[in-house]
């Protein structure tokens, strides 16, 4: 317990003069909650800070998106990559425009794309609610400090101590901030680090390797989404000649952007799903 004390209050210390300011932590609002969430996957921060502006502005509510095209959506949208993640995001709109937020809770996973750490960064920077938000920062943090190679039931068992007599807006927020900025998955900055006499410094080795992008069926993906946002409907042929790839492979891939609802093709022209 004086372990779990440490930690909670080294961190809260460190985020009073370390804590970044964005325009959706002074809210509550779910609506801008789950945008930012969502734009924020796989991408950080800061860059979807200036893609979340955009939404807002454009979608103050969920109706606002949930009328308009796909092809605007996947237009703003343009450089995130990973485009199923604003399907989702328009399918949930269509739901929250017939359902509130609050008709819904706490089960916010029914939600197109919402998995245990968006439900709960909802219920815990909208609804107040005293969960810990497993982000991938946030399990790296635990792991390392108390030495723990699956955190997971560690903090689902303690985190109601964690969390007693704080908000838990604050202490997530942190917590990101903290992974974001210091205990970084590669090069983590330990001679600054808060924790440095405390910590275990359970480093593990992480096998994981990106996939190379150039070529990857996802950057086909996204040139096919580009060419189609920017343009009128073109056919398989012409798509072809203009992105220089393997017929077969290209085929393919408009089948999974199809099955996606993406796009459709009829009599071989393809557009942007409406």
């Amino acid at each position: 317990m004086n372990k779990l004390n440490t930690f909670k209050k080294q961190l809260l210390k460190w985020s009073k003069n370390n804590t970044r300011e964005y325009s959706w932590r002074d809210s509550n609002d779910p609506w801008k909650i789950l945008l930012i969430e969502v734009i924020a996957q796989q991408t950080q921060l800061n860059r979807a800070h200036s893609y979340y502006e955009k939404f807002i502005k454009r979608f103050p509510t969920p109706k606002e998106m949930s009328i308009a095209s796909k092809k605007e959506i996947l237009s703003l949208w343009s450089g995130l990559g990973y485009n199923n993640r604003a399907l989702r995001l328009h399918e949930s709109s269509k739901i929250l425009t017939k359902k509130s937020f609050n008709s819904i809770y706490p089960n916010f996973d029914i939600l197109p794309g919402v998995g245990k750490y968006t439900k709960n960064a909802l219920l815990s920077f909208a609804y107040k609610e005293k969960v810990i938000t497993q982000d991938t920062n946030v399990i790296r943090i635990f792991s390392r400090f108390f030495g723990i190679e699956n955190p997971d039931n560690f903090i689902q068992e303690n985190q109601k101590n964690i969390l007693k007599n704080i908000q838990s807006r604050k202490f997530n927020e942190a917590l990101m901030d903290f992974g974001s900025t210091i205990c970084k998955a590669k090069n983590p900055l330990c001679s600054e680090c808060i924790f440095d006499n405390n910590c275990e410094k359970f480093f593990q080795e992480t096998k994981h390797t990106q996939p190379t992008f150039k070529g990857s069926n996802r950057e086909i993906r996204g040139k096919v989404i580009k060419y189609l946002i920017n343009n009128e409907n073109i056919d398989i042929t012409s798509l072809n000649h203009i992105l220089k790839v393997e017929e077969d492979k290209l085929n393919l891939i408009l089948e999974k952007l199809e099955d996606e609802g993406m796009i459709n093709i009829k009599k071989k022209l393809i557009e942007i799903s409406s």
